[in-house]
């Protein structure tokens, strides 16, 4: 599987404007005033998400939109400016972001497809470790390092096929939610016979917190959302959902989030 592997991790990544402990500082620093409920009232953001952030269990750059939701429960104009400091939305930030791109020589996207990369290649470090440590045998039937759809046949496994959908992140509920509706309409018309599993894997916490709120109880597989974190390049959480096949009946891939961890030597 070598030649899928990216050297793309050489560039500078435009997104190291975000300071992340800078940020953790500062809704230390509101949270001082007011309490976790009363911050997810005022910015409408759900405590799961505000207790990642706040705890730094994930390393991915907030969106703007929540940075956005986040100022309106300021009233401190100084702490507002630092907040966009911190993450990398003020002014001068962007203009640095804007550099960094510039002198790697890279358009402006190219931050995404680095991440959907480093992805792919978890993926594939993931399957393989399924192989030597548990003698589960895969096969690719579709989907390359550029793709967002994957198929993969399993071996003496407890699934037959592993669907899995990959989404760069998305800025709205109303599109997270068209997404989903998409992904698994999608699977639906592949008419895969079998045990089946089918997961939409996302770098954006945001966006994992929102898709494991939406069951798809008419799929008869089994189901679950994935978040990929990009900086530690591992899967760091895996969530099932409800559908039309009971859990208790057989979690396929079990613990592979595990699998991905990288090796220590």
């Amino acid at each position: 599987m070598n030649e899928f592997i990216s050297n793309s991790g050489t560039l500078i990544n435009p997104d190291s404007v975000y300071d992340q402990e800078r940020f953790i500082n500062i809704l230390q620093i509101i949270l001082q005033k007011k309490t976790q409920k009363e911050l997810s009232e005022q910015t409408g953001l759900n405590n799961a998400t505000i207790s990642r952030m706040l705890n730094g269990v994930r390393s991915g750059r907030p969106y703007k939109s929540t940075i956005d939701k986040i100022a309106k429960a300021i009233d401190d104009p100084e702490l507002i400016q630092e907040l966009y400091d911190a993450t990398g939305y003020s002014s001068k930030k962007i203009r640095e972001r804007k550099k960094i791109i510039a002198d790697n020589g890279f358009s402006l996207d190219l931050s995404t497809v680095q991440v959907h990369e480093k992805f792919f290649s978890t993926l594939m470090r993931g399957l393989s470790m399924m192989t030597s440590l548990h003698k589960v045998e895969w096969t690719i039937k579709s989907g390359t390092p550029r793709s967002y759809d994957y198929l993969i046949e399993l071996k003496e496994g407890n699934i037959d096929y592993w669907y899995i959908r990959y989404v760069d992140r998305i800025t709205s509920d109303e599109e997270r939610k068209k997404a989903l509706t998409a992904i698994y309409g999608e699977f639906a018309k592949l008419k895969l016979g079998g045990k089946i599993k089918v997961s939409c894997a996302t770098p954006s916490y945001e966006d994992y917190d929102y898709f494991i709120t939406i069951p798809p109880y008419q799929l008869n597989t089994n189901a679950s959302i994935i978040h990929f974190d990009s900086e530690l390049e591992r899967f760091a959480d895996e969530t099932f959902l409800e559908t039309a096949l009971p859990l208790k009946e057989n979690i396929p891939v079990k613990d592979f989030c595990n699998l991905t961890e990288s090796l220590i030597l």
